[in-house]
């Protein structure tokens, strides 16, 4: 560990926020989509999670599989995005089946619920701007999933605020100031996903 920290220091910083990214990504699913909690303004253990698990691309990456999966996993089930092994999310680009509405407004709105408790609390430090950003990220991606540009990229621009570097909020961004929009495949009802501002 002694060599790792003194040949990249960066990387020896970095593991722990990944590592407290993935052990609490299933708690963090559970609150996104908690029938049993409708509201969307999430309790502060919960907001904690959500911007806790936020805090490294990769579960985010699984997040947004998880949100957008039309056979709704159960939470316990989901694991952390693996670069060197699983392809990327289709519905990240907005592609594939077009994900339930509502469940991806009210995991969106969740994760702008972590947010904003995190802006009003600031407790500091790097990786807690880092989780909110991602938080925020997320919920941006939410947005521009149901056709909602206008919202997705004020998100955007408010997790690029909180951090700048956040790879997500960036992507989200360009995304809709190019005009790019989710393609979702037609659904069993004949609609998509994209048809309706959300």
């Amino acid at each position: 560990m002694t060599s790792s920290t003194n040949t990249h220091p960066s990387t020896f910083v970095r593991w722990p926020r990944e590592i407290a990214a993935a052990v609490t990504l299933r708690a963090a699913c559970a609150a996104l989509v908690a029938p049993e909690h409708p509201e969307d303004v999430l309790d502060p253990r919960r907001a904690v999670v959500v911007t806790t698990a936020c805090g490294a691309l990769a579960t985010r990456f699984a997040l947004v599989a998880f949100i957008a999966a039309r056979d709704t996993p159960a939470p316990r089930s989901v694991r952390s995005f693996d670069p060197f092994r699983d392809p990327t999310p289709p519905a990240l680009t907005g592609t594939g089946p077009a994900p339930d509405r509502v469940r991806v407004r009210v995991a969106g709105d969740r994760c702008a619920s972590a947010w904003r408790r995190w802006r009003a609390e600031r407790p500091g430090g790097l990786d807690d701007a880092i989780g909110a950003a991602g938080a925020l990220a997320l919920a941006a991606w939410c947005s521009w999933a149901l056709g909602s540009p206008a919202r997705a990229l004020v998100r955007a621009q408010h997790a690029l605020d909180t951090w700048a570097d956040d790879p997500l909020a960036a992507l989200v961004a360009r995304s809709v100031r190019a005009g790019n929009g989710p393609s979702w495949s037609t659904d069993h009802t004949g609609r998509t996903g994209s048809s309706t501002v959300g």
